[in-house]
């Protein structure tokens, strides 16, 4: 079942694979947006610890990474096209 997660990382030196990064969420199928330099809100299958998983192939030792499933009460400053994606495509 599909779930939303939000997904937040600090890429430190020396490494800083952002790219690669970028790439693995993507890869994780479903719906994904980037809605600020390292934050993202996705919608898959995975389990936050599959995610992980993934996403440290990208990470050195000293990088930081979150994953956590979201629920419905959320507020912010978005563009009306982020609100709208999140509307239809992490909170469907």
């Amino acid at each position: 079942m599909d779930k939303p997660y939000i997904i937040s990382y600090d890429l430190d030196n020396p490494g800083q694979k952002y790219d690669q990064v970028e790439k693995i969420i993507k890869s994780f199928g479903g719906a994904y947006i980037k809605i600020q330099g390292s934050v993202w809100l996705v919608r898959n299958s995975l389990s936050p610890e599959d995610m992980c998983t993934k996403l440290e192939q990208a990470l050195d030792k000293n990088d930081c990474l979150f994953v956590c499933e979201l629920v419905k009460n959320y507020q912010g400053l978005a563009t009306d096209d982020q609100w709208k994606f999140i509307r239809e495509n992490i909170f469907s």
